[in-house]
């Protein structure tokens, strides 16, 4: 795939990532980031948000903690909030970034805004997605 073509379906699984959120009842931050086949530093990102970018009532920013979950992933390529992992700056081990490599793509999905376990279940979602339009 291109660069372009897969910026192009990041967007796309970004907007399902965003429908299952909703009909899951929960707000927050959905972002992506792919490394093509081949590449080995220029990982291809977007986000989306859905309903809200921060939590004011709760003082939390989503984005910020949207996109530390899916910086812990591509540093570990693992899932993020392994307890057995030391975090480092700009890490806060927080659950809900996941991880796959397919095909020779690697991939760093991540929602915030929810519980641990919705974040990463609609992370994961996201990462199946993505390996559809790989192929």
């Amino acid at each position: 795939m291109t660069n372009d073509e897969i910026r192009n379906s990041i967007v796309l699984v970004l907007e399902e990532m965003k429908k299952k959120a909703e009909t899951m009842g929960i707000q927050g931050v959905a972002v992506a980031s792919v490394l093509n086949k081949g590449e080995d530093v220029d990982w291809i990102g977007e986000m989306k948000v859905v309903g809200t970018p921060c939590n004011f009532k709760e003082g939390w920013n989503l984005v910020a903690i949207a996109w530390s979950k899916c910086g812990e992933a591509i540093a570990t390529e693992a899932d993020s909030g392994n307890p057995e992992h030391k975090k480092i700056l700009g890490e806060c081990g927080f659950v809900g970034g996941a991880f796959e490599e397919y095909n020779g793509y690697k991939m760093a999905f991540a929602f915030s805004g929810a519980l641990s376990e919705e974040d990463l279940e609609v992370a994961k979602f996201g990462i199946k997605l993505m390996k559809e339009k790989i192929g």
